[in-house]
């Protein structure tokens, strides 16, 4: 099983590795540019039978706020620890993913990509067509997602969440949610107070009604990949075009991230040239992916990890 690492030459990598702010600020302007116009023309069609699909286009840009947030996790969209840190918490709190719990989980994840027993991450694989669909609809991601926030401040942690959260930091997992609850009441508040349904139509029901979109991304990754320790094989790269690549924080180019997780996201695509041709998973489109996930699926084959995050 070839390492990742001894596939770039050291001078490259290095290179590779290095820290900037300015391509962060780069995307996440553009991104948020574009919540700003996909969020007016929510606004421009509120009372029209335009509202749901242009809902729909907000929250597209809504749930890939995941990739300034995965990013982050990995403290390396910034090199500036405050915007790191700034950036993962705002995210965290758009898309309701604790903050602290998220990036051990995340480690645990790298740690033991693929492995049913240690990767925290990894979902009960399905073998049927109405499998894949039920996971595809996100009710059983939203279903986890509202558990770790009602149990958390009380400290009601799961088995799996215990392996993965030492008891140092646990209180600090408590005190995220707390204060996530404590965000989410105060929005509630002013709401209620000015009479406001603006965080429904521009938030909360996008972000909802969207999240589809971020399911069959991350099934992607490692959906219908070996169950193998060798990153070179466990986890899929997949060609898209530009604008999804660039929504996306070019994780697209995940193989290549899990092959060298130190190395930033905007230097995924350099990294690719060096990695791509000793990748057995490449494939063409998330259509393409989705496609032989589903025909493994439909022959009542076992599809491999999916992600729950």
């Amino acid at each position: 099983m070839p390492n990742p690492r001894d596939l770039v030459p050291a001078t490259v990598l290095r290179s590779l590795a290095q820290r900037r702010d300015g391509p962060g600020l780069v995307f996440l302007a553009a991104h948020l540019a574009t919540l700003a116009c996909t969020g007016g023309l929510v606004w421009l069609s509120l009372g029209t039978g335009w509202l749901w699909p242009a809902m729909f286009l907000h929250g597209i840009v809504i749930v890939h706020l995941f990739a300034p947030f995965h990013e982050t996790a990995h403290s390396s969209a910034f090199k500036s620890r405050r915007l790191n840190e700034s950036v993962y918490w705002a995210t965290s709190l758009v898309l309701g993913l604790p903050p602290t719990h998220f990036r051990l989980e995340h480690a645990a994840h790298h740690a033991h990509t693929s492995d049913p027993d240690h990767d925290p991450e990894m979902i009960t694989a399905t073998s049927t067509v109405g499998g894949y669909l039920w996971y595809a609809t996100s009710i059983p991601y939203f279903q986890a997602l509202l558990s770790s926030l009602l149990r958390h401040p009380f400290a009601a942690f799961t088995p799996v969440e215990k392996g993965f959260i030492a008891p140092s930091q646990r209180a600090r997992v408590q005190r995220d949610a707390r204060v996530m609850w404590a965000v989410y009441a105060a929005i509630a508040a002013v709401s209620l107070a000015a009479g406001s349904t603006a965080a429904l139509w521009l938030w909360l029901v996008p972000r909802i009604i969207a999240e589809p979109v971020m399911r069959v991304i991350r099934m992607s990754e490692h959906g219908a990949c070996p169950l193998v320790p060798d990153m070179l094989r466990n986890t899929r790269t997949v060609r898209t075009g530009r604008p999804i690549q660039w929504l996306n924080w070019n994780m697209a180019y995940h193989a290549e991230h899990h092959g060298i997780p130190g190395v930033p996201f905007h230097a995924l695509p350099a990294l690719h040239t060096h990695l791509g041709p000793h990748l057995a998973e490449l494939e063409n489109g998330y259509g393409r992916t989705q496609a032989r996930i589903l025909t493994r699926a439909g022959a009542g084959q076992r599809v491999a990890a999916t992600l729950e995050n």
